[in-house]
């Protein structure tokens, strides 16, 4: 069976596209929208991509695997509650805590 066949309970694999865009965030209407709620570049949209189907009953194992994932770590984006900075996640690991 090939990876991401329907029955496929590898572990899955995430890709960054950092080429991928988001139109509707840079439109007038949510660009004012945005800065209406001080929320305009304090809020940032980025694209991963994975090798498996989608299994809602797997989806504690997708976030887990999301997130430890040698391709996500580096590249995924947080802003910092004290500066105010966007950090990667590999640079805040350190300071997440589960919610």
């Amino acid at each position: 069976m090939a990876a991401g066949e329907p029955g496929d309970l590898g572990v899955y694999s995430f890709r960054f596209l950092p080429q991928k865009t988001f139109q509707s965030l840079s439109t007038p209407q949510t660009t004012s929208r945005l800065r209406q709620w001080s929320m305009l570049g304090r809020i940032e949209a980025q694209a991963f991509g994975f090798d498996q189907t989608f299994q809602a009953y797997r989806k504690d194992d997708f976030v887990t695997a999301f997130f430890k994932d040698p391709n996500v770590i580096p590249n995924l984006k947080l802003l910092s509650e004290s500066s105010g900075e966007w950090l990667t996640l590999g640079f805040a690991s350190g300071r997440l805590r589960k919610i």
